[in-house]
């Protein structure tokens, strides 16, 4: 590559995106959000003192690398939805199938979501990988379209990076990185909280023996782990990946690995039904079974057996046996809940909260959340109901050091149904990061007290067109600010967007409506 070639190259990457005035270009109304995370974080900075603390709001998968630049976690596991779905001898080709929708899920779509709320501090985001140079510059316009919606004192600084490991912090005069997940290649950085802890906490087994409100549970946890591949077999010794335990092991760890397994197979079967099993660490409705039939349990233990377990139990090893990655989860079933409810709030590092909203959760297969809704009119009543559990929680996160953004999954019963401690909530997940929900709650004032639209949904989906071509289809409801697009990332590859939108209605009715509509142009997807 020439010099010259490599200098255009590194300024593509390397700098900030350019400026532009969509909302002057496109007339599309200016957004100004109530607070945001930057006026949360900076309440009790202290006097005289400008810290900086940028948010890195990206996530690897433990399953592929989502980019050659962003390894995937094989300290901190998650259990995500291809983590317990895609085979071992999976083939290349799905593997890279698998690998672009992660790099779109977890690096653009989701991260973009959350910078939406961000306000004006720091925001690192990282670059996917495109055939043409062209495309990265697309990307970040893409990002630029939807920041500059924002008000201008309200609009995130991007910081754009290939990775991890190329965060340039001094550069940019960070002092802390507020990570939305543990990332291995982050630790060793200057972070608001360790990531061990930020780990824990955001572990089910944490909930479960936290003395918080929740659904009683059994842990399963996993017995030591696997002698390393080079002292096995041949097999084991010769294999691609020493990670995992090949099934054709005929030494010591393949012996491990099927004693452990059918140990753990023997504990579920003996689980009365019905019953909810979670891996300990989640996302989007992965690694979490309801379980209610013989058939169903039939189909988890066969899901478990060859697929989830031989995985998760190889890639257990001395770097994070003490972190329990492998542990799992039986909890009770919450039978006839009446709300379904997701709490947001933020810890201030005085272990003060403050409320942020309470929305109703949109899940799908029982177990995945695929967006929310909010009633505006409501928040003030659910504020009051929900304040005393928002105040355990925030108890509970201040004594590990936690200060940041939290969003609670609560299940309520009816009181007459409450359960033998006499408790009507149930915390069923903990979400010790940016909840997907969180903005609902910054946008009454946009929404609610200055159009009259005193509910909204947010919800994500894919459509086939540009973002300059959707906002054509819903002119009028764009221009008046009763739909907002929050995040959008267009795949150049194959023509199709990606979008995270929050729309506004009078009233419910009005607003499935509008759902309706929006969904006729595409799919939704869950993130």
């Amino acid at each position: 590559m020439q010099y010259s070639h490599l200098f255009t190259w590194l300024l593509r990457r390397w700098t900030k995106p350019p400026q532009s005035s969509v909302t002057e270009e496109q007339n599309l109304p200016e957004v100004e959000l109530d607070i945001t995370l930057a006026d949360l974080y900076a309440r009790e900075r202290a006097p005289g003192k400008d810290e900086r603390i940028a948010l890195v709001l990206s996530f690897t998968s433990s399953e592929v690398a989502p980019t050659s630049a962003v390894a995937r976690n094989t300290k901190f596991l998650y259990q995500e939805n291809t983590f317990n779905t895609t085979p071992e001898d999976a083939s290349t080709k799905r593997r890279k199938e698998i690998q672009h929708t992660m790099a779109i899920k977890y690096l653009s779509l989701t991260p973009r979501r959350d910078a939406f709320a961000a306000g004006n501090m720091p925001v690192i985001l990282f670059d996917l990988e495109n055939s043409e140079e062209s495309a990265t510059a697309r990307s970040r316009q893409e990002v630029e379209n939807i920041r500059s919606t924002l008000k201008a004192q309200q609009r995130p600084e991007i910081l754009f990076f290939p990775g991890p490991s190329q965060i340039a912090t001094k550069a940019n005069r960070i002092e802390l990185l507020a990570v939305k997940a543990a990332i291995d290649e982050i630790e060793g950085s200057p972070v608001t909280l360790d990531l061990e802890t930020h780990y824990f906490l955001n572990s089910k087994a944490a909930l479960s023996t936290s003395g918080l409100p929740s659904p009683k549970s059994v842990l399963l946890e996993l017995d030591g782990f696997s002698t390393d591949a080079r002292s096995c077999c041949i097999t084991c010794r010769q294999a691609d990946d020493n990670r995992s335990i090949p099934k054709s092991c005929t030494g010591a760890r393949g012996e491990w690995l099927k004693s452990r397994i059918a140990h753990t197979m023997s504990q579920i079967s003996s689980q009365q039904l019905p019953f909810v099993l979670k891996c300990q660490q989640t996302f989007g409705g992965g690694g979490t079974w309801v379980v209610s039939t013989p058939s169903e349990l039939s189909d988890l233990k066969a899901t478990l057996s060859t697929l989830t377990l031989p995985k998760l139990y190889s890639r257990i090893n001395s770097s994070n046996a003490h972190l329990k990655p492998a542990t799992l989860i039986l909890s009770e079933m919450i039978r006839d809940p009446i709300g379904d409810w997701g709490l947001s709030f933020f810890v201030s590092r005085a272990g003060e909260c403050t409320f942020l909203a309470v929305t109703h959760q949109v899940i799908a297969s029982r177990k995945a959340w695929i967006g929310s809704t909010i009633t505006y009119i409501e928040q003030d009543r659910l504020k009051a109901k929900f304040t005393p559990i928002m105040q355990q929680i925030g108890a509970w996160l201040h004594s590990y050091g936690y200060y940041g953004p939290c969003g609670a999954d609560i299940l309520e019963t009816a009181p007459a149904d409450s359960d033998s401690y006499g408790r009507s909530m149930n915390i069923v997940d903990l979400n010790v990061r940016i909840p997907g929900s969180l903005l609902l709650g910054f946008m009454r004032g946009h929404f609610s007290e200055r159009r009259g639209l005193h509910e909204a949904s947010l919800f994500s989906l894919s459509v086939k067109m540009a973002r300059e071509a959707f906002i054509v289809h819903f002119p009028d409801l764009l221009r008046e600010g009763e739909i907002v697009i929050v995040s959008w990332y267009e795949d150049v590859d194959t023509g199709v967007s990606f979008g995270v939108l929050i729309i506004g209605a009078r009233n419910r009715p009005e607003l499935e409506k509008r759902i309706m509509m929006v969904k006729k142009f595409g799919s939704e997807i869950r993130i």
